[in-house]
Protein backbone atom coordinates (compact mmCIF):
# COMPACT_ATOMS: atom_id res chain seq x y z
CA UNK A 1 0.00 0.00 0.00
CA UNK A 2 1.34 3.41 -0.96
CA UNK A 3 4.90 4.51 -0.45
CA UNK A 4 5.23 3.93 3.26
CA UNK A 5 4.35 7.52 4.10
CA UNK A 6 1.32 6.70 6.24
CA UNK A 7 2.37 9.44 8.66
CA UNK A 8 2.57 12.17 6.02
CA UNK A 9 -0.20 14.75 6.19
CA UNK A 10 -2.52 15.29 3.27
CA UNK A 11 -0.87 18.67 2.68
CA UNK A 12 2.56 17.02 2.51
CA UNK A 13 1.18 14.47 0.04
CA UNK A 14 -0.18 17.28 -2.15
CA UNK A 15 3.21 18.97 -2.13
CA UNK A 16 4.82 15.70 -3.22
CA UNK A 17 2.18 15.24 -5.93
CA UNK A 18 2.89 18.76 -7.19
CA UNK A 19 6.55 17.76 -7.38
CA UNK A 20 5.65 14.73 -9.52
CA UNK A 21 5.62 11.97 -6.87
CA UNK A 22 3.23 9.34 -8.25
CA UNK A 23 3.38 7.28 -5.07
CA UNK A 24 1.97 10.23 -3.14
CA UNK A 25 -1.11 10.07 -5.39
CA UNK A 26 -1.55 6.42 -4.38
CA UNK A 27 -1.29 7.33 -0.70
CA UNK A 28 -3.83 10.12 -1.02
CA UNK A 29 -6.09 7.78 -3.00
CA UNK A 30 -5.87 5.10 -0.31
CA UNK A 31 -6.92 7.65 2.30
CA UNK A 32 -9.84 9.25 0.52
CA UNK A 33 -11.13 7.12 -2.37
CA UNK A 34 -13.65 5.16 -0.33
CA UNK A 35 -15.36 8.28 1.03
CA UNK A 36 -15.22 10.04 -2.33
CA UNK A 37 -16.69 7.02 -4.13
CA UNK A 38 -19.58 6.85 -1.66
CA UNK A 39 -20.29 10.55 -2.16
CA UNK A 40 -20.19 10.31 -5.95
CA UNK A 41 -22.36 7.21 -5.95
CA UNK A 42 -25.07 9.06 -4.02
CA UNK A 43 -25.12 11.72 -6.73
CA UNK A 44 -24.61 9.82 -10.01
CA UNK A 45 -26.33 6.60 -8.82
CA UNK A 46 -24.25 4.28 -11.02
CA UNK A 47 -21.11 2.66 -9.68
CA UNK A 48 -19.16 2.75 -12.94
CA UNK A 49 -19.90 6.46 -13.34
CA UNK A 50 -18.99 7.14 -9.71
CA UNK A 51 -15.68 5.31 -10.25
CA UNK A 52 -15.06 7.47 -13.34
CA UNK A 53 -15.75 10.61 -11.29
CA UNK A 54 -13.29 9.59 -8.58
CA UNK A 55 -10.69 8.79 -11.24
CA UNK A 56 -11.29 12.18 -12.87
CA UNK A 57 -11.01 13.85 -9.48
CA UNK A 58 -7.57 12.34 -8.85
CA UNK A 59 -6.48 13.46 -12.31
CA UNK A 60 -7.55 16.99 -11.36
CA UNK A 61 -5.78 16.69 -8.01
CA UNK A 62 -2.61 15.72 -9.86
CA UNK A 63 -2.96 18.72 -12.16
CA UNK A 64 -3.90 21.22 -9.44
CA UNK A 65 -1.95 19.98 -6.42
CA UNK A 66 0.38 22.99 -6.62
CA UNK A 67 -2.61 25.36 -6.49
CA UNK A 68 -3.93 24.05 -3.16
CA UNK A 69 -3.96 26.67 -0.39
CA UNK A 70 -4.05 25.12 3.12
CA UNK A 71 -5.60 28.26 4.62
CA UNK A 72 -8.76 27.69 2.58
CA UNK A 73 -9.54 24.34 4.19
CA UNK A 74 -8.54 20.74 4.64
CA UNK A 75 -7.40 18.62 1.69
CA UNK A 76 -10.24 16.17 2.36
CA UNK A 77 -12.83 18.96 2.20
CA UNK A 78 -11.25 20.28 -1.01
CA UNK A 79 -11.49 16.82 -2.55
CA UNK A 80 -15.09 16.31 -1.38
CA UNK A 81 -16.05 19.59 -3.04
CA UNK A 82 -14.22 18.58 -6.21
CA UNK A 83 -15.96 15.17 -6.39
CA UNK A 84 -19.33 16.72 -5.60
CA UNK A 85 -18.96 19.23 -8.44
CA UNK A 86 -17.69 16.62 -10.90
CA UNK A 87 -20.56 14.30 -9.97
CA UNK A 88 -23.17 16.99 -10.46
CA UNK A 89 -21.60 18.00 -13.78
CA UNK A 90 -21.61 14.38 -14.96
CA UNK A 91 -25.25 13.93 -13.99
CA UNK A 92 -26.26 17.10 -15.83
CA UNK A 93 -24.28 16.10 -18.94
CA UNK A 94 -25.81 12.63 -18.89
CA UNK A 95 -29.30 14.10 -18.64
CA UNK A 96 -28.61 16.58 -21.45
CA UNK A 97 -27.10 13.84 -23.65
CA UNK A 98 -30.17 11.71 -23.13
CA UNK A 99 -32.49 14.58 -24.04
CA UNK A 100 -30.46 15.46 -27.13
CA UNK A 101 -30.24 11.83 -28.18
CA UNK A 102 -34.02 11.57 -27.92
CA UNK A 103 -34.38 14.81 -29.94
CA UNK A 104 -31.96 13.64 -32.62
CA UNK A 105 -33.50 10.18 -32.87
CA UNK A 106 -37.01 11.64 -32.98
CA UNK A 107 -36.05 13.53 -36.13
CA UNK A 108 -34.36 10.67 -37.95
CA UNK A 109 -36.16 8.97 -40.82
CA UNK A 110 -37.62 5.61 -39.96
CA UNK A 111 -38.03 6.29 -36.23
CA UNK A 112 -41.72 7.17 -36.37
CA UNK A 113 -44.19 4.46 -35.48
CA UNK A 114 -47.22 5.96 -37.21
CA UNK A 115 -49.02 3.42 -39.34
CA UNK A 116 -50.60 5.95 -41.66
CA UNK A 117 -48.48 8.14 -43.93
CA UNK A 118 -48.07 11.66 -42.66
CA UNK A 119 -49.85 14.49 -44.41
CA UNK A 120 -47.71 16.90 -46.49
CA UNK A 121 -47.70 19.57 -43.76
CA UNK A 122 -46.38 17.11 -41.16
CA UNK A 123 -43.79 15.80 -43.62
CA UNK A 124 -42.60 19.34 -44.35
CA UNK A 125 -42.36 20.10 -40.63
CA UNK A 126 -40.37 16.89 -40.01
CA UNK A 127 -38.05 17.69 -42.91
CA UNK A 128 -37.49 21.15 -41.43
CA UNK A 129 -36.57 19.62 -38.06
CA UNK A 130 -34.15 17.19 -39.71
CA UNK A 131 -32.58 20.09 -41.61
CA UNK A 132 -32.17 22.05 -38.34
CA UNK A 133 -30.41 19.08 -36.72
CA UNK A 134 -28.19 18.57 -39.76
CA UNK A 135 -27.25 22.28 -39.84
CA UNK A 136 -26.47 22.24 -36.13
CA UNK A 137 -24.32 19.13 -36.54
CA UNK A 138 -22.54 20.64 -39.57
CA UNK A 139 -21.64 23.72 -37.51
CA UNK A 140 -19.74 21.62 -34.96
CA UNK A 141 -15.96 21.19 -35.21
CA UNK A 142 -15.13 17.98 -37.11
CA UNK A 143 -13.82 16.01 -34.10
CA UNK A 144 -16.89 16.85 -32.01
CA UNK A 145 -19.30 16.00 -34.83
CA UNK A 146 -17.48 12.73 -35.52
CA UNK A 147 -17.63 11.77 -31.84
CA UNK A 148 -21.39 12.38 -31.68
CA UNK A 149 -22.07 10.63 -34.95
CA UNK A 150 -20.03 7.62 -33.89
CA UNK A 151 -21.80 7.43 -30.53
CA UNK A 152 -25.30 7.95 -31.86
CA UNK A 153 -25.22 6.30 -35.24
CA UNK A 154 -22.75 3.47 -34.66
CA UNK A 155 -23.82 2.89 -31.07
CA UNK A 156 -20.29 2.88 -29.68
CA UNK A 157 -19.62 3.86 -26.08
CA UNK A 158 -17.19 6.67 -25.35
CA UNK A 159 -14.68 4.06 -24.15
CA UNK A 160 -14.98 2.18 -27.46
CA UNK A 161 -14.55 5.41 -29.42
CA UNK A 162 -11.46 6.30 -27.38
CA UNK A 163 -9.96 2.86 -28.01
CA UNK A 164 -10.72 2.99 -31.73
CA UNK A 165 -9.25 6.49 -32.13
CA UNK A 166 -6.32 5.86 -29.80
CA UNK A 167 -7.07 8.87 -27.59
CA UNK A 168 -7.76 9.12 -23.86
CA UNK A 169 -11.32 8.47 -22.69
CA UNK A 170 -11.42 11.91 -21.05
CA UNK A 171 -10.74 13.54 -24.42
CA UNK A 172 -13.70 11.75 -25.98
CA UNK A 173 -15.94 12.64 -23.05
CA UNK A 174 -14.89 16.30 -23.26
CA UNK A 175 -15.49 16.40 -27.01
CA UNK A 176 -18.93 14.88 -26.59
CA UNK A 177 -19.90 17.20 -23.75
CA UNK A 178 -18.85 20.31 -25.70
CA UNK A 179 -20.56 19.05 -28.84
CA UNK A 180 -23.81 18.27 -27.06
CA UNK A 181 -23.85 21.66 -25.34
CA UNK A 182 -23.25 23.42 -28.68
CA UNK A 183 -25.88 21.28 -30.39
CA UNK A 184 -28.48 22.00 -27.73
CA UNK A 185 -27.71 25.72 -27.92
CA UNK A 186 -27.90 25.78 -31.71
CA UNK A 187 -31.20 23.90 -31.75
CA UNK A 188 -32.61 26.13 -29.02
CA UNK A 189 -31.62 29.30 -30.88
CA UNK A 190 -33.30 28.17 -34.09
CA UNK A 191 -36.67 27.59 -32.43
Amino acid sequence: MGSGSENATDVELLRRIAAGDVLAVADLYDRHARTLLALSLRIVRERSEAEDVVHDAFVVVGERAGQYVPERGAVGAWMVTLVRNLSIDRTRRRDRRGAIARDVLAHEPGTTTAAAPADPETQASGAGDRDRVRRALAALPEVQRATLETAFYEGLTYAEIAEREGVPLGTIKSRAARALAALRQALGEER
